[in-house]
């Protein structure tokens, strides 16, 4: 692979986004590595996303779909997308200037690499529910050090989701040899790739924040689903492959044991402060399966197997 000034696709999934996209490709097309083509998914909008003035940019290709998920918007970016080198960005997210800059660099001076990513800040809005633009200082290129963890991460991502989509860079070979995203998971299919290209892969960290991450209640993972994504991605991941890396590093049975009960927790909590009860009561109950003494799960059990009996008598 030539690597000197390879072309970057850079693929952007955007649902009735008019509100926010605007920022998003401009923190694209103002990056200061200019061999960028933009892929933007339009997943089946309503709102007039596809026509937004901002997509009229020649480095810009609207591509259409019906409404079916950002995994698959991003799988029908990768069927189209023409570079070496494959970046992602949401349409109410943002870059900081420098990012690609910063990450080609690393991937050309790096050859046993084949993902690199960095950190993110989260982007919350004002008490008036504005969303100020963010300072946005520069990346320098040249500054490649890294944070922890880096390297094989299989056993780390199954403690922390810690590649965050928007923050990665991938060389399109990673692609060609695990797949795409997995398009029956309606959330988590970022997690599952991560976890798959761990297993062929080495990934590193850069030690350097490169994008805003917008949070708002529309956000996919503000909103209550009945299934546990993350919980059953990590269960398929143990599986399929245990709880050792290609490095040999094998992950501490407790440790392991404690972000399965975190997992089921955080779901189930979720669905009993938003009165989905019987959900709740189901999540709790694999949490029990992760930590049978904690009494604060068993007061929550009992409450949302309470909640879920009433709620079937007032159906009937």
């Amino acid at each position: 692979m030539h690597l000197e000034n390879p072309l970057v696709s850079v693929i952007l999934p955007a649902y009735n986004a008019l509100a926010h996209i605007a920022q998003a490709v401009d923190s694209v097309l103002n990056q200061d590595y200019a061999n960028l083509e933009l892929l933007v998914i339009d997943d089946g909008s309503t709102d007039g996303t596809a026509d937004h003035p901002a997509l009229q940019d020649p480095r810009i290709r609207v591509l259409r779909q019906h409404n079916a998920g950002p995994g698959s918007a991003r799988n029908l970016g990768l069927t189209h997308a023409k570079g070496e080198l494959i970046a992602f960005i949401d349409a109410d997210d943002l870059w900081l200037p420098g990012k690609l800059s910063l990450q080609v660099a690393y991937l050309r001076d790096h050859p046993d690499i084949s993902i690199v990513f960095g950190g993110f800040q989260r982007w919350s809005a004002s008490p008036d529910k504005r969303f100020e633009v963010p300072p946005c200082p520069r990346i320098e290129s040249t500054s490649q050090a890294l944070a922890h963890p880096s390297g094989w991460l299989y056993t780390d991502l199954l403690l922390d989701s810690v590649v965050h989509i928007i923050t990665a860079m991938v060389r399109r070979s990673v692609f060609d040899t695990v797949g795409v995203f997995d398009t029956r998971l309606p959330t988590g299919e970022d997690y599952d790739f991560w976890l798959r290209a761990s297993r062929q892969f080495k990934m590193d960290q850069l030690a350097q924040t490169v994008a805003f991450y917008r949070i708002h209640d529309s956000s996919l993972t503000k909103v209550p689903r009945p299934e546990n994504n993350e919980y059953l991605v990590l269960q398929h991941a143990l599986a399929s492959w245990g709880s050792t890396g290609p490095d040999g590093r094998s992950v501490d049975a407790r440790a392991l044991q404690n972000r399965l009960f975190g997992i089921c927790f955080g779901h189930a909590y979720l669905h009993f402060w938003t009165g989905r009860r019987r959900q709740a009561h189901i999540a709790f109950d694999q949490a029990l399966h992760h930590s049978f003494w904690h009494p604060k799960v068993w007061v929550y059990w009992l409450l949302s197997a309470t909640g879920a009996a009433i709620s079937s008598l007032i159906r009937r």
